[in-house]
């Protein structure tokens, strides 16, 4: 009965710590990059492309961009986008 305790409050405890700090980590979620964040235009809009990594428990699960359409450029678009 001492030993299901124990292995009890060690379970609640480790579950709380992560809990608490799986926010300030990397270990969980999606997490950006602006280092490798791009903008073109997509259709006279300017679009900028914000880069991603999904992860659970440090391992990259998926990466990618999250487009983000902002509105009409300023001046004519030089850069257009790919897709």
């Amino acid at each position: 009965m001492l030993n299901k305790f124990k292995f009890l409050v060690g379970l609640v405890a480790i579950t709380v710590a992560m809990a608490i700090t799986s926010p300030y980590t990397n270990m969980f979620g999606k997490q950006y990059n602006s280092n490798m964040d791009f903008s073109c235009c997509k259709n006279n809009q300017l679009v900028i492309h914000h880069y991603y990594t999904t992860k659970a428990f440090w391992v990259t699960l998926n990466k990618g961009y999250d487009l983000e359409p902002v509105g009409k450029p300023s001046t004519d678009c030089n850069i257009t986008c790919d897709e």
